[in-house]
């Protein structure tokens, strides 16, 4: 925890020299959003982590197959030995809800990028190698990844998470919450951003959402910013990172690692044989 404290310091102090305040950390709930139902995002999953002999809400993260998840890397950096897996479910307090499941996984089965960048919140991916195979079901299934060439600007999609609802009120959602969204161009990604914080970086790997009466939370990090295909299934593009404000404001747009941009290194996983 010494680490991450360390890197939180760092990250605040370089952030207040380029005027622009990112949060995130392994703790993201969406204000506004609408209470989920059954099945209705079979690929979302929520993690607690055990850190010195106490269980920790932590962050969301997607089903990519069936014995992988993908999340963001700062929900992973600090010092816990395990992540307790939600899986199925809507109502995480209720473990006999229909279809949920948790499996444990030990920090030895993550994979974090190795080019992950905490100051500048770049490459902000890992990778949870589940202790078994997954067997699907309407209530767990896993997201499609995306086409390499598509960017996905101009187009809508769905949040989803069990973060922050009341930024007065700082406790995790018990319910998954969801909403609609529409992400921007990259021309008008880069736009608003600098607009906000002229000095920012803004490289490709960013998915920016147009701000609206909605907006991800302290505890949705890692969770999923999917599309829904004709067929029923959902496709992953984004999985949330950070914000520009330390206050889930909703005028403040929230930012997103391009799934698109890493499929090479993740498929460089899932795809390899077990050994």
């Amino acid at each position: 925890m010494a680490h991450l404290k360390c890197q939180l310091i760092c990250l605040a102090f370089l952030l207040h020299l380029l005027n622009v305040q990112v949060a995130c950390g392994p703790s993201k709930r969406i204000i506004n959003g609408f209470n989920a139902t059954a099945k209705q995002f079979p690929y979302q999953v929520f993690m607690d982590r055990y850190v010195n002999y106490f269980w920790y809400a932590n962050c969301g993260g997607t089903i990519i197959s069936s014995k992988w998840i993908l999340t963001a890397a700062h929900c992973i950096v600090d010092n816990a030995e395990a992540f307790n897996i939600y899986l199925g479910a809507v109502d995480k307090s209720n473990a006999s809800e229909p279809g949920q499941q948790q499996l444990l996984v030990k920090r030895s089965q993550v994979i974090v990028h190795p080019e992950y960048d905490a100051v500048r919140v770049l490459n902000d991916l890992a990778l949870i190698r589940l202790p078994a195979e997954l067997h699907f079901s309407a209530y767990i299934q896993p997201a499609r990844l995306p086409d390499p060439k598509h960017l996905h600007g101009n187009e809508n999609g769905l949040v989803s998470g069990w973060g922050v609802t009341d930024i007065q009120h700082p406790t995790s959602s018990n319910i998954l919450q969801y909403y609609d969204v529409r992400i921007l161009s990259l021309d008008d990604c880069t736009t608003l951003l600098h607009t906000l914080s002229p000095a920012m970086f803004v490289p490709q790997t960013f998915i920016c959402l147009k701000p609206s009466g909605s907006t991800p939370c302290f505890g949705d990090s890692g969770g999923p910013l999917a599309k829904r295909n004709p067929d029923g299934s959902s496709t992953l593009l984004g999985v949330t990172s950070f914000r520009l404000d330390s206050t889930c404001q909703l005028n403040m747009p929230a930012i997103y690692t391009r799934v698109s941009s890493y499929l090479s290194w993740i498929k460089s996983h899932i795809d390899a044989p077990d050994c």
